[in-house]
């Protein structure tokens, strides 16, 4: 059977995608592997399509007709998908696989850039997709491949709560890969409880950076503590990044500043994690309050902290006023500030 299996989702980086092409060859099939549905994947017998983000749907769903026109069997899934369901089926008339699928979760390869060593996740935060897509139940892998590549990385969502003897080996196995990126991070209101006992494990991973993140009010005092501690371990701010949800439950921009000055203040990365419904298509999503151009504001709040800058009084100055030049059909040069 020739199978198409396509990433729409393309260019970030697809595991499920990559879990599907491996089985399906080992199976005897041919392959064709594409980000849209080009002429070669109409010509395949089946196509799985898979969706990470809901933006990525409209064009999803053109790809899905598109494919069922020329007479493609086709099955969908992903996280958009899982999220959107009936999205998917009111314009392709296609039922939506949601939730993980058996047939491919534990397809092992050598290749893969990405693992997962456990799913689940018991907080059920109304801004994630992980209780949709996996579940509130830990679930453990006692197998699981070795991810490659220059930044591989490892996708638990919460790897803290699962068991210690399942920490344990998961850093056994992980202390020799570099650059090791703990994507999810490490839940603070677990690590603030015992953080002599996880420093002392995880400091033998090469990490990229020790990751928190500062999603509710609740986690304010939690990050302090984690933060002081590192830094008591000779962690410098470039190697602590906290990811800072902005924009969800009536968060204003000026909610959103104050908190990214909170953790420059702690002497820590912030990285905003932009919001966006799990309902929506729509990828430049303006949350009630906002207007267009706060989030890059937002944005180089990091960048200007990166560099070393403030953000307080007249040195914010060059973020939120930053001018951009750009030349007319004359020749001269006009100036065009952002409107925030």
């Amino acid at each position: 059977m020739k199978i198409a299996v396509i990433n729409e989702s393309f260019p970030r980086y697809n595991f499920a995608v990559h879990k599907m092409k491996k089985l399906f060859v080992a199976q005897g099939h041919t392959v064709e592997f594409s980000r849209r549905a080009d002429m070669w994947a109409k010509e395949c017998d089946k196509a799985y399509v898979s969706v990470i983000f809901t933006w990525d749907l409209p064009k999803a769903c053109q790809d899905i007709n598109n494919l069922r026109a020329a007479g493609v069997e086709v099955e969908v899934g992903g996280p958009a998908a899982t999220a959107m369901p009936a999205y998917v089926f009111e314009n392709t008339g296609v039922m939506v696989h949601q939730g993980l699928d058996e047939r491919f979760e534990h397809v092992r390869g050598d290749d893969y850039r990405a693992v997962f060593t456990s799913r689940g996740c018991p907080r059920a935060c109304g801004f994630c997709i992980v209780q949709k897509m996996e579940g509130r139940k830990m679930i453990e892998y006692e197998d699981y491949d070795i991810p490659a590549g220059k930044n591989p990385y490892v996708c638990d969502n919460n790897i803290l709560l699962t068991s210690w003897a399942h920490q344990q080996t998961f850093v056994d196995r992980m202390r020799n890969v570099k650059n090791l990126d703990l994507n999810s991070g490490f839940d603070d209101r677990v690590f603030m409880k015992d953080m002599d006992r996880y420093w002392d494990l995880y400091r033998n991973l090469k990490m990229e950076s020790w990751r928190f993140a500062y999603d509710k009010p609740e986690q304010r005092n939690a990050i302090k503590i984690c933060s002081d501690f590192l830094h008591t371990k000779g962690i410098e701010y470039r190697k602590i990044t906290v990811f800072a949800l902005v924009g969800w439950d009536n968060d204003s921009f000026v909610q959103a500043r104050e908190r990214l000055q909170y953790l420059v203040d702690l002497q820590v990365s912030p990285y905003p994690m932009r919001f966006r419904p799990l309902d929506s298509v729509e990828r430049n999503y303006i949350p009630p309050g906002w207007v267009k151009g706060r989030w890059r504001c937002c944005s180089l709040i990091t960048e200007w902290h990166r560099s070393g800058g403030h953000i307080l009084g007249r040195s914010m100055w060059p973020i939120t006023r930053r001018k951009r030049r750009k030349r007319n059909s004359w020749g001269r040069c006009r100036w065009r500030g952002y409107d925030y």
